[in-house]
């Protein structure tokens, strides 16, 4: 495995090299005093550091390469931003360079400086065909570094979510309301039918929903007809052609044009998450909350929230249907439990994250947070097999991080940016493994 310059920018940012006899190339002593601040744009990757070369303290930054030559590789000799590299951290020294200003940088070879195990177990992580890299190795983290590190992840995983939020918003010219609305819609999709929830809701503005909100049927028949569900000639059910009568009547109203039926994924799901149940689900809520956003912002209580979910007034077709013009055995037309839970959990809390960011009020950040650590775990494959190697979530913020580590760090062999393969590599220092760890 060629050896990246990334495990040097970790080695070198948490000094995982032996210390002592540190010299550079000329054989002048190094003692490190402030590695700097790491630099992911731009520039040298270390910025600010203080260092005393010799008898002489310097500061300012650090470049590091696999090797030496790579310095004119990258062409930093005719770079003046580089002229302030106080320190050439290498790992193979092959050649001299020198700066755009003619004059060569003190170099380090850091090679010898780091045990073998470090780079090893690093190979290790980056090599293995395991479910996540650290599979064999999760369970020995200490669970206090665990526990803060999904702490950061709920915040990052959060944080993405504002991101989305926000591009939204600015779509919707700065209308909470109907941002809102929309990302609600897309969370009823429950993943797979996402992005037709989106386009459904795009393609039916809340403000006409919220004209018809007093007349269900009229509601009903704008999502389903929205949705390209009453395109058909001929229904067999006296429900669907009513639907389907009046959505005639409301398309020409309001010049409506339905999204394409083949959007929506009926395929590998059970029947409850049907694409029809959800919408019908959806149209109840929003009968009665019209203004959704600002009952989210005036609601404080978690059992608050998950009533809106709760007893939809959902037309008692979908009792016995689940599409339409075929019968199924009575069952619950309602949200389940977890359902609601992941509304809550996908929906919600990015609303009143996004929100609190937009603002600057940390009281909605806060709300976001604590909602999390009072919904359950979500149960999904991810979790069980978290589970699996005994890192257990049990409240919805511990799924949410472990959800976050899987997709952002663990499937992307992000070791070195992750709080576990940090803790992992780092009981390495200085040739030195805790053997209950490895």
């Amino acid at each position: 495995m060629t050896l990246p310059e990334d495990i040097l920018h970790f080695v070198w940012r948490y000094r995982l090299y032996s210390t002592r006899h540190v010299l550079t190339v000329s054989g002048k002593t190094v003692t490190v005093l402030d590695a700097g601040m790491y630099n992911r744009d731009a520039g040298p990757d270390f910025l600010g550091a203080r260092i005393r070369i010799g008898d002489t303290e310097w500061a300012g930054n650090v470049e590091i390469h696999v090797r030496a030559s790579d310095w004119d590789v990258h062409r930093h000799q005719f770079d003046r931003a580089y002229n302030n590299v106080i320190l050439h951290v290498v790992y193979e020294y092959d050649r001299p360079i020198k700066r755009e200003d003619g004059i060569p940088p003190e170099t380090l070879e850091l090679g010898p400086l780091v045990p073998e195990n470090i780079l090893g177990r690093y190979r290790e992580l980056m090599a293995g065909r395991h479910w996540i890299p650290c599979e064999r190795r999760i369970h020995a983290v200490p669970s206090f570094q665990l526990s803060q590190w999904l702490s950061r992840l709920v915040i990052e995983r959060l944080e993405r979510r504002v991101s989305a939020v926000f591009d939204l918003l600015t779509q919707q010219k700065g209308d909470w309301e109907e941002t809102c609305y929309i990302w609600m819609a897309r969370s009823f999709g429950f993943k797979v039918n996402a992005q037709a929830f989106e386009q459904l809701a795009r393609s039916l503005p809340r403000g006409i929903v919220a004209k018809h909100k007093d007349h269900p049927a009229a509601v009903e028949a704008l999502f389903f007809g929205q949705a390209g569900m009453l395109e058909r000639v001929n229904f067999s059910d006296d429900y669907p052609r009513m639907l389907q009568q009046e959505y005639g009547y409301l398309r020409k109203l309001h010049a409506l044009t339905p999204v394409d039926a083949t959007v929506w994924k009926f395929m590998r799901i059970r029947p409850a998450n049907f694409p029809t149940m959800r919408i019908a689900q959806f149209a109840a809520l929003c009968q009665y909350a019209v203004h959704l956003f600002s009952a989210i912002i005036d609601n404080k209580e978690v059992a608050v929230l998950k009533a809106w979910f709760d007893k939809l007034p959902v037309h008692p077709y979908w009792q016995r249907h689940y599409r339409f013009d075929t019968p199924a055995p009575a069952h619950s037309n309602q949200l389940g439990a977890q359902a609601i839970d992941v509304l809550l959990i996908n929906a919600i809390t990015g609303i009143l994250f996004a929100y609190g960011k937009y603002i600057g009020k940390e009281a909605y950040l806060y709300r976001a947070i604590v909602l999390l650590e009072h919904l359950k775990a979500e149960d999904n494959a991810v979790i069980r097999r978290f589970s699996a190697l005994g890192v257990h979530a049990e409240q919805a913020a511990d799924s949410q991080a472990l959800l976050q580590m899987k997709a952002y760090y663990c499937d992307r062999k992000k070791c070195l940016d992750c709080g576990v393969g940090l803790q992992l590599i780092k009981t390495m220092r200085d040739g030195k493994a805790d053997s209950s760890l490895f």
